[in-house]
């Protein structure tokens, strides 16, 4: 059931991001229409689709039930990112992109792929525990994540201060809370409220795509040229990750259930605002942007086959 999911949701978003390719190649969307989208999205569409989420799906005893489980996401970044360590020193990677292969090799794109493409594998009931990884994903990487990409470069990142609180609460993340604390609380809004933050964030799946689609497109035949490091981060990405989630679900008593849906978004593509800030640093953001439009072609390939392997 979850393989035949998992091809019918492959095929679903390659169509919808050939959309996206499409919108550019005909010059439907410009660049800078697409920044603009990307940041509708990502301040309105999926705080949404989070709060609507976590209100309908996340309960008291839902919390009470899986415990420190919800905690897998923590532990499993935390130890992906010291293998990364390791095996960046192992294999010498270069110290300027020491930082950048470590974010590449252990911390997913959550948002734009990994909750569209596990909402169609999973359903509805899966956002809670993608609502669970997200934070820890996000926290983990304006911290230990932009801290090492500083180093790269000599640079200087204030761990502790306004600027970073305000890149880790970010819309998303205040959204999943806010729906979060309404479920815990038993708050429940007007369903005219509701239910126009249910319409709104019913379109992310569509515009997450065709951003896809865009950057894909923009990326060129440059995208084949994969860098040392880049296949080190993709064994990363596709056999570490998902194996230390799976150990961590075997030891802390997880439900298969819930495994699955954090397994599958380990292995989701590198994040996108991995090349935002390998920019403002002055790091390698081509590498970067390169890596996220390799990774997320071959999500397309590998999800199928993670799929019948963990079913």
């Amino acid at each position: 059931m979850l393989v035949a999911n998992a091809l019918q949701a492959v095929l679903t978003m390659a169509l919808i991001i050939g959309v996206g390719v499409a919108a550019v190649r005909f010059g439907y969307i410009s660049e800078d229409m697409e920044v603009r989208i990307s940041k509708f999205v990502l301040h309105f569409c999926v705080p949404c689709l989070l709060f609507v989420s976590c209100l309908n799906y996340i309960s008291r005893e839902m919390v009470s039930d899986l415990g420190v489980v919800l905690l897998i996401p923590l532990f499993s970044i935390s130890l992906c990112y010291g293998v990364a360590v390791l095996v960046g020193k192992l294999f010498r990677v270069p110290r300027e992109n020491f930082g950048l292969f470590c974010i590449m090799f252990s911390m997913s794109n959550v948002i734009f792929i990994g909750m569209p493409l596990s909402m169609m594998i999973f359903g509805e009931e899966a956002l809670p525990l993608i609502a669970a990884y997200f934070p820890f994903n996000t926290l983990l990487f304006w911290t230990l994540g932009a801290y090492g990409m500083a180093g790269d470069t000599g640079e200087k990142y204030k761990l502790l201060s306004m600027e970073t609180l305000k890149k880790i609460f970010s819309p998303p993340l205040l959204g999943a809370i806010a729906g979060v604390t309404a479920a815990l609380v038993g708050i429940t809004p007007p369903t005219a409220i509701i239910d126009a933050m249910g319409h709104i964030g019913s379109v992310t799946t569509p515009f997450a795509c065709i951003l896809v689609g865009c950057t894909l497109c923009r990326m060129g035949k440059d995208v084949i040229k994969v860098p040392r490091e880049g296949w080190l981060a993709m064994i990363g990405r596709y056999m570490v990750a998902p194996a230390i989630v799976f150990a961590l679900g075997m030891l802390m008593g997880a439900p298969v259930f819930v495994s699955q849906v954090f397994m599958t978004v380990a292995v989701m593509p590198v994040m996108s605002q991995s090349m935002l800030i390998a920019r403002v640093y002055k790091g390698n953001y081509q590498m970067a942007a390169q890596m996220i439009a390799v990774t997320t072609m071959l999500c397309f390939i590998y999800i199928p086959l993670l799929m019948a392997v963990i079913s």
